[in-house]
């Protein structure tokens, strides 16, 4: 076996001699067997494998990385334990594997080294899965690495991997947790074992792409995390034209070399082929749309009307472009739900009447017909369609279980957001929805503790500390309450003396003093602040100034107004006539 050892001083290395070596040692694994490894080059620092200066055949085989800590002799150790298991390995399964030549079973894309490669076994028995052992049919699929020599193709090797996660999402049987658990780790250093343990999850998907002008290199293998045994490896050298096929190849041969033993589901087929170009635009409108702020949503919309232009039967397409122009008013309080959402209803009826079959684009229609036309029942049917087409896609649940909760059925509402955080562990959206239909539900500690855990999945999920606020403010916890949203604002960046100003004024009159000054800071922003200014005059007690606000969330179509139902912070507006006609023209009202 032939060890090279990577640094930033091999790197540095440029004598003729020296580089040499590494090339007689490539030529010479030419004549190995294909079954023996050969070359495993070992990385002794922080240098990664795409900055490293190695021959290319260095990137088609395992690498392995020294731990922080780690005594060189227990990094042999470990390399020799690998090496043990690989020669283990029973040949009728060596023989199954779909390697190129010359690999031998141990090849790996280079997303294994990402992570960590661990002594095969012992990280995942030295830690207990929290939620119980996972079950045999379960699989994550890691994100996919960019190798390509510019980094400029995450659209796509992010692309590649949900496109991967949906496909194996509709084998009947199979537990794949969704696209933002499985993103959840990357960039992050952690192994195999660390991933999934925390996705609880038996096996893992994962591999890298290397995209040159319209051909690709797609390396992948499937790992079982308890004996770190490679259950295959494939190497797929392709053009764009046949990416199409070659995730349904990858697709296939998961389902195919988990069915010997564990499902009874064929290899799941896509039902339409789609134009090269129109996809290579759809992933990167949903590679902005994935990154949630008013100017992706816009470049978003732009690349998804490209990739329409190409293709105009694209479905998927539009129901990105439909997506898009939904959830702008949401984040985006400038933007007008009056001007997006019938475009976005124009755009998902042309998605359906392309595929009715399409989970996503039901799902969407029933958020366009709940948050902008207070459908409910309307938008109760598209999510049921939605569940029925994909039991499990998250998005659907949770967005099914916050109609459940709005209209009242708390039970069947909560086991929907928890079934939604059950697929997609590790989403932000998903646990914070989850804590937003507890506090709903008037389960405010359980809400307390959803959002605290929500916060602990990442700090910068803004609405994390203001949704505490109000369940700390519903339960009467004032101090706490004040506290989350100063804590809040201080991560906006707002000025440490305005922050101050509002424990100044609890400080001063209690909660009214407080109340008072955030309605001070918001009213300068005019409609565009409508909902928290009718709720802030309804805590106070204010009826006629929180019913003015109100109005101006109806002539809006604010889908905060979904929420009015069950929502506390109106409380003080129940008895009035008003707040009943209101219910009855947001369709929740008899």
């Amino acid at each position: 076996m032939f060890v090279p050892v990577i640094s930033r001083n091999s790197r540095a290395r440029v004598e003729g001699y020296f580089r040499l070596e590494w090339k007689l040692a490539v030529d010479r694994s030419q004549m190995m067997a294909a079954e023996k490894p050969f070359l495993l080059p070992a990385v002794i620092d922080g240098t990664s494998e795409s900055d490293a200066r190695v021959p290319d055949k260095f990137h088609e085989v395992q690498w392995m990385w020294l731990r922080s800590g780690e005594t060189p002799l227990a990094f042999v150790e470990r390399v020799s334990h690998l090496l043990t298991l690989v020669e283990d390995v029973p040949a009728a399964a060596a023989g199954s594997l779909g390697r190129a030549p010359h690999g031998g079973p141990i090849r790996a894309s280079p997303e294994l080294a990402r992570y960590g490669v661990w002594p095969a076994g012992a990280a995942a028995q030295s830690a207990a899965p929290a939620q119980g052992a996972a079950s045999e049919k379960s699989i994550a699929v890691l994100p996919f690495v960019d190798m390509s020599q510019n980094k400029d193709q995450e659209y796509f090797t992010d692309g590649l991997t949900e496109e991967l996660i949906g496909l194996l999402t509709r084998v009947p049987g199979l537990r794949i947790p969704a696209r933002t658990s499985c993103f959840y780790f990357k960039g992050k250093q952690a192994t195999i074992a660390e991933i999934a343990q925390a996705l609880n999850v038996a096996h893992v998907l994962e591999g890298s792409v290397r995209k040159s002008g319209n051909t690709i290199r797609i390396a992948v293998q499937l790992i079982r995390v308890e004996t770190g045994y490679q259950l295959w490896s494939q190497t797929h050298d392709r053009t764009l034209v046949d990416i199409f096929k070659v995730q349904d190849e990858i697709a296939a041969s998961v389902v195919q070399s988990l069915s010997a033993t564990l499902l009874s589901a064929p290899p799941p087929g896509r039902t339409a082929s789609l134009d090269s170009d129109a996809y290579q635009l759809y992933l990167r409108g949903h590679f902005h749309w994935n990154r949630r702020s008013p100017e992706e949503f816009r470049k978003a919309v732009r690349f998804f009307e490209q990739a329409i232009a190409r293709d105009p039967n694209y479905a998927l397409a539009f129901t990105g472009l439909a997506d898009c122009y939904s959830l702008l008013p949401i984040y985006d309080r400038t933007a007008r739900a009056t001007e997006t959402m019938p475009q976005a209803k124009t755009a998902i009826l042309r998605a359906l009447a392309i595929d009715d079959d399409l989970s996503q684009a039901h799902a969407s229609l029933g958020l366009i017909l709940e948050i902008f036309d207070f459908d409910w029942t309307g938008a109760e049917r598209e999510y049921q369609r939605a569940v029925e087409l994909s039991p499990n896609s998250p998005v659907p649940h949770q967005w099914y279980g916050e109609l459940l909760v709005n209209t009242g059925r708390f039970d069947e509402g909560l086991a929907e957001g928890r079934l939604a955080v059950e697929l997609d562990p590790l989403s932000q959206v998903a646990n914070l929805a989850l804590g937003i239909q507890l506090n709903s539900a008037r389960r405010y500690t359980e809400a307390i503790g959803q959002l605290q855990k929500t916060l602990e999945l990442g700090r910068t999920f803004a609405d994390t500390n203001y949704l505490l606020f109000e369940a700390y403010a519903n339960k009467g916890m004032y101090s706490e309450a004040v506290a989350a949203y100063a804590r809040q604002k201080a991560l906006d960046g707002v000025p440490a003396s305005e922050v101050a100003a509002f424990h100044d004024a609890f400080a001063k009159d209690s909660w009214p003093g407080f109340l008072k000054a955030r309605i001070q800071s918001l009213e300068a922003q005019g409609p565009a602040a409508a909902d928290e200014l009718a709720s802030l005059y309804a805590r106070l007690g204010d009826l006629d100034s929180a019913f003015a606000w109100l109005e101006k969330c109806y002539a809006d179509r604010s889908a905060r107004l979904t929420h009015l139902k069950v929502d506390a912070r109106y409380d003080s507006l129940r008895a009035d006539p008003r707040f009943a006609d209101l219910l009855r023209r947001v369709g929740l009202g008899s």
